[in-house]
């Protein structure tokens, strides 16, 4: 009995010490001054994104064959295209897909099934991959001035590109026997028919199309200048000399669904014989109906001839 209360005693003196040393460690810890971090000379490893351009380049050349990319120099910019020959027994020529500014040149919208079909079809396709869109267009500038002054030197520069990349692909087509038709989209079709502009001595494009197939064509600028920029592209239009076919959506982008009214008019009053527009229905938006758009290319090419 004697040896359980002295067994009792050491226990107990042992859970006290254990106390003790707990309630000494919680002052400590409470009076002591926290550890002060430095994270001022800490260096952030985020990396900027690459360009759109840069992104589609290296996807064209991961996922595609080595003998259909080809690169073209024009100017000191190289530009990547991708060429698939004619498989057809008739040659009828040779088709260039010019993408918007913020699309690829296998952009499954429209060019990317024209790429695949047209070649069945008897015609050479050159799809180009364009630079694109300018990160500081349309300006922010605060007054309407300076805006006009900042859009105008972007864009002069862009479509200077535009022009000398144009003009690249084109001779390249004439490598290939029969006409030469440009598919154009969005921004870069509206600045194609200001390039190829007769009023201007020598054209910026030096030879002008034999057919010229518009999808969802319009002007980006500011909100300012947007009724003038897509009228003078409108004029011009209906001025050109080529053959036209004017496509646009059903659900589109609202700028070229009020635009494409216009330019059918200003088409009519100068009496532009060769050129068509129609209206395609889509289900999915910005997207063309990919049977029915190979269809209005191939009937009006055969209604002029081409």
């Amino acid at each position: 009995m004697l040896l359980s209360w002295s067994s009792f005693a050491v226990l107990a003196q042992q859970d006290e010490n254990i106390d003790e040393e707990k309630t000494v460690t919680q002052i400590t810890s409470a009076t002591s001054e926290p550890e002060v971090t430095n994270t001022s000379n800490r260096k952030t490893n985020a990396v900027p994104p690459k360009p759109l351009t840069l992104q589609y380049n290296e996807d064209i050349k991961h996922y595609l064959p080595a003998s259909k990319v080809t690169p073209l120099l024009a100017g000191t910019e190289e530009y990547i295209t991708l060429i698939t020959e004619n498989s057809s027994m008739n040659n009828k020529g040779v088709a260039i897909l010019l993408p918007d500014w913020e699309q690829g040149a296998t952009s499954p919208k429209a060019l990317n099934f024209l790429r695949q079909q047209l070649p069945e079809q008897g015609r050479t396709t050159i799809s180009v991959q364009p630079s694109s869109k300018p990160s500081n267009y349309p300006s922010n500038a605060i007054t309407v001035l300076q805006q006009q002054e900042e859009n105008k030197k972007i864009i002069d520069e862009y479509r200077r590109k535009l022009s000398v990349m144009m003009n690249a692909v084109i001779e390249k087509a004439n490598e290939f026997p029969g006409i030469i038709m440009i598919v154009a989209q969005g921004n870069h079709s509206a600045m194609l028919v200001e390039l190829l502009n007769q009023d201007i001595n020598p054209p910026q494009i030096t030879q002008p199309p034999n057919a010229l197939v518009l999808l969802s064509s319009y002007v980006l600028s500011s909100n300012v200048l947007l009724d003038e920029t897509n009228t003078v592209f409108a004029k011009q239009l209906a001025k050109s000399e080529y053959p036209v076919l004017d496509l646009y959506l059903k659900h589109d982008n609202p700028v070229v669904i009020s635009k494409a009214k216009q330019r059918l008019t200003l088409s009519k009053q100068e009496m532009k014989v060769y050129y068509r527009q129609r209206q395609l229905n889509n289900t999915a938006m910005g997207y063309y109906p990919e049977q029915e758009l190979l269809t209005q290319i191939n009937s009006r090419l055969k209604a002029i001839g081409r």
